[in-house]
């Protein structure tokens, strides 16, 4: 018995003519293995620095000194020191969206 082949098209639009890779559909040139092996396997690795781990953990940091940013202001906001701020905080976007919010919060709490 004859292994299958591919059943992917050319870009003349015939069928390749290559033999699937084992347990898959297609031949390697069509999609059998996605892409480069992973991590420590490929050969361009070289710290880990931008690997699924890494690009979560900094993701995480970065929320969280967000979240202070964030905290401080609005407390400060809270307490009457709203001019405190730091200039290069005042100017971010979600420190613009989370004052704005804690002011409208306050209107209502007023009413």
């Amino acid at each position: 018995m004859q292994s299958p082949k591919c059943g992917a098209r050319t870009r003349a639009g015939h069928p390749c003519k290559s033999f699937v890779v084992r347990d898959r559909k297609r031949c390697r040139m069509h999609g059998a293995r996605a892409g480069a092996p992973q991590g420590a396997k490929n050969g361009m690795y070289r710290t880990g620095k931008y690997t699924r781990e890494a690009r979560a953990i900094s993701k995480y940091f970065t929320e969280l000194a967000k979240g202070g940013e964030v905290l401080l202001a609005t407390t400060l906001d809270r307490v009457g020191l709203g001019r405190k701020v730091p200039a290069a905080l005042r100017r971010r976007s979600h420190i613009r969206r989370a004052r704005v919010a804690a002011k409208a919060e306050a209107k209502e709490t007023v009413k």
